[in-house]
């Protein structure tokens, strides 16, 4: 051990694997398209592992199965388990075929995409998105509307859309998409929202896809001379951090991160101590946090 040492030998960790048959590495499933709140869960999953034994290795499933329909680069890592978080496009597919992929790597999906055969901590979203628009109509604003870029292909379908329109409707308003165009996000939601203002069409509520979005109209509108809170209300949705220090503080859909993240990593860690373990399940709500930005 001394020569070892002097020598600065380190095993190598393959050929350790082999014989051990562990690794100490969990697959982290997630979508490494940037956004805010996928760096805070990220972040939050770090400090989990950071304070075990176990370290993270991170795949963007999602894309890979996008482009190839498998799962053969990110099975390729030696994890002793794997926590898929809003593997959208994939979580489904990898759940139907896992017996035949990895029927000996313990998995579990988290967020507001899972597979429910298999471990799960599932996030309501429909339950937020409710609330939120519930909230924005209960303040008397009749001319509500919901942007997001045409690019996420969420822009009118998904659960927060859903929510908008049968609620909206339901209110007997109408709709107002406002669509996010080109590969600047920045530059096409001030195009339009400045058209919206030049029109006189200027929604008296926005509802946001996401907080990151949230964050960029807010911008926008101040520089257009309009009012958050006052002239136009405004609801983000994720509960990222920023929202809360914007110049004027944003209503927000605070998901659960850090009772996800903890959840799913004790189901996990379960499953990989003991495989005969029964399946742990659970769906949790998001939280309302109302702020300036719809107060007035």
């Amino acid at each position: 051990m001394a020569a070892a040492e002097q020598l600065g030998y380190m095993p190598n960790p393959m050929a350790r694997a082999l014989m051990t048959k562990r690794t100490g590495l969990i697959g982290l499933w997630m979508s490494l398209s940037y956004s805010r709140y996928r760096c805070q869960v990220l972040d939050r999953m770090r400090s989990l592992t950071g304070a075990s034994e176990w370290a993270i290795a991170v795949s963007d499933v999602d894309e890979e199965y996008h482009w190839n329909h498998s799962f053969s680069r990110a099975l390729r890592v030696p994890v002793e388990g794997i926590i898929a978080f809003d593997a959208s496009a994939s979580v489904e597919a990898f759940g139907k075929d896992y017996d035949r992929l990895a029927p000996n790597t313990p998995f579990v999906s988290m967020g507001a995409y899972w597979y429910d055969a298999k471990s799960f901590v599932g996030v309501d979203l429909r339950a937020g998105a409710d609330q939120a628009i519930q909230h924005v109509l209960s303040t008397g604003r009749k001319k509500i509307g919901y942007i997001a870029p045409v690019g996420s292909g969420l822009l009118d379908v998904g659960l927060r859309y859903e929510s908008y329109s049968e609620n909206t409707r339901a209110a007997g308003l109408g709709l107002m998409l406002l669509p996010v165009e080109g590969p600047s996000v920045l530059r096409g939601t001030n195009d339009v929202l400045a058209k919206c203002v030049a029109e006189g069409t200027l929604p008296e509520a926005i509802l946001c896809l996401n907080d990151d979005l949230a964050l960029v109209v807010s911008s926008a509108l101040q520089r257009l001379g309009v009012r958050v809170g006052e002239d136009v209300a405004l609801v983000g949705f994720d509960g990222i951090e920023e929202t809360e220090f914007a110049p004027c503080p944003i209503t927000t859909v605070q998901q659960p991160m850090d009772e996800m993240g903890r959840l799913a990593f004790d189901f996990l860690k379960s499953q990989m101590e003991d495989h005969t373990a029964p399946l742990k399940q659970i769906v949790i709500k998001p939280q309302l946090v109302i702020r300036d930005s719809t107060q007035s």
